[in-house]
């Protein structure tokens, strides 16, 4: 597998702004409109400023890695935005939240996708201001388990870029761990108006987020996926406390900013999975309509 050389990166979210300020020449995926807006209010990561090479999706070609880090509400906008930046032989990396987002890029570009997902961080966005204590990682790897040349080729590259990496023979079990997360800690960040900090003290936000960890748990073992009965305890033992108590998660900054959330990418697809095993989701259908809630009260 060749040397991965160069890269492009199309969603400047946190996420975006956490990976690729370290992705030396990257390219930055926008629309015209973005380009001048980003080109005049640079982003800002912990008090410094982080400069990007713009491109709009005309002026593509194709690299040898994408790494798509938009929200989920946006992918089927940026699967057509990268079509120039994807040749024969182009990996295509998704840091999105859920469960989803592999399968409809594969479609898109048959061949080119690793399974991936981001864990770890706890970055804070407003406007062009980014503030984080913990970076996190990128967790990818072969659907199928297998521990190939480009994952390889992948590993090399984050490792020359100074980003937190670990190759994965697991990674649908990473996935849905991180979907167990989200599912819980995303969903009651918005729907309770908490932070980190709230989230951690015992209470009915704190109820409702690890009864949401919990259907993700049994939902995962019915679809082979073996995630551990006591995950979501493990959670809050070991990941929770090492959180910004004032920070907060992507949902949560969604709501204050009035953005459309992911909640068809958690509660949405839970409950949808579930009805195949007959399963009840009373967590996931309390979030999924509070956050509807939320949602429709914005134009109000």
């Amino acid at each position: 597998m060749k040397k991965i050389e160069t890269s492009a990166l199309i969603g400047l979210g946190a996420l975006g702004i956490l990976f690729g300020r370290k992705m030396p020449g990257v390219k930055v995926i926008a629309d015209a409109e973005r380009v001048a807006r980003y080109s005049a209010q640079p982003v800002v990561c912990n008090g410094k400023e982080c400069h990007f090479d713009y491109v709009t999706p005309e002026q593509g070609q194709p690299v040898d890695l994408v790494l798509v880090a938009v929200k989920a509400t946006v992918l089927e906008q940026a699967i057509k935005d990268i079509k120039k930046f994807v040749g024969p032989d182009t990996i295509i990396i998704s840091v999105l939240n859920g469960i989803t987002s592999e399968e409809h890029i594969e479609t898109a570009y048959p061949g080119r996708t690793l399974w991936s997902v981001a864990i770890g961080m706890d970055a804070t966005r407003s406007g062009r201001t980014l503030v984080f204590n913990q970076a996190g990682k990128i967790q990818f790897g072969e659907r199928d388990g297998a521990l190939t040349g480009r994952v390889q080729a992948v590993a090399d590259y984050l490792d020359a870029c100074g980003i937190a990496n670990e190759p994965c023979s697991d990674i649908l079990y990473k996935q849905w761990n991180k979907l167990m997360v989200n599912d819980g800690l995303n969903q009651a960040a918005a729907a309770f108006d908490q932070p980190y900090g709230g989230l951690r003290q015992p209470g009915e936000a704190q109820d409702m987020m690890r009864a949401a960890m919990q259907e993700v748990i049994r939902l995962a073992n019915l679809e082979g996926v073996p995630l551990p009965r006591d995950n979501d305890e493990q959670f809050l033992r070991t990941a929770m406390p090492t959180f910004n108590p004032d920070g907060m998660p992507s949902m949560r900054q969604d709501v204050l900013a009035k953005r459309p959330t992911e909640v068809e990418e958690f509660a949405g697809v839970v409950r949808a999975r579930a009805k195949k095993y007959g399963m009840p989701t009373p967590a996931n259908d309390f979030f999924y309509a509070r956050i509807q809630e939320i949602e429709a009260g914005y134009c109000k």
